[in-house]
């Protein structure tokens, strides 16, 4: 999948990792994306997260420029699907508190598109996840592999 011709959906916790190389990476696709390489994403279920009180205004300024997906209607098979995604993430754990990061995964997937994330938990459960949705779940690093590959 070409990441220059699908869309890219970009976890909020993707803007700002605070490590190596996932930090350098992410600067790099949003710089990408502002020289309109490629295009960035947010799930509409990113908006509460990136309003919360603690993410840096440089973020919330930076997601502001991006494209957001639109809530609808589910299928009953979206639906199934969804729930599959979040009962996944939220292993022995309560899977409310796991309900968003279902969501943004499941738009990704939606869209047949990557989901960009730093998120260890999503990572950690990448192969399952990828089994019942189209969405390809890479790191910040990955995404730039995978673009320097078609160079």
């Amino acid at each position: 999948m070409d990441p220059k011709r699908t869309l890219n959906f970009l976890d909020s916790c993707a803007f700002d990792p605070k490590y190596s190389p996932e930090h350098e990476a992410s600067e790099k696709l949003r710089r990408l994306s502002d020289e309109g390489v490629i295009v960035l994403n947010l799930a509409h279920s990113n908006q509460k997260e990136i309003a919360h009180p603690n993410t840096p205004d440089w973020v919330k300024r930076e997601a502001a420029g991006h494209t957001y997906s639109i809530e609808t209607s589910l299928t009953h098979s979206e639906i199934k699907q969804k729930a599959v995604i979040n009962s996944i993430l939220a292993g022995n754990g309560m899977p409310e508190k796991f309900a968003a990061d279902a969501t943004h995964v499941f738009e990704a997937g939606k869209y047949c598109g990557y989901f960009i994330t730093t998120d260890e938990r999503i990572l950690k459960k990448k192969a399952q996840l990828e089994k019942v949705c189209a969405a390809v779940i890479v790191k910040p690093s990955q995404l730039l592999e995978i673009l320097d590959g078609q160079a």
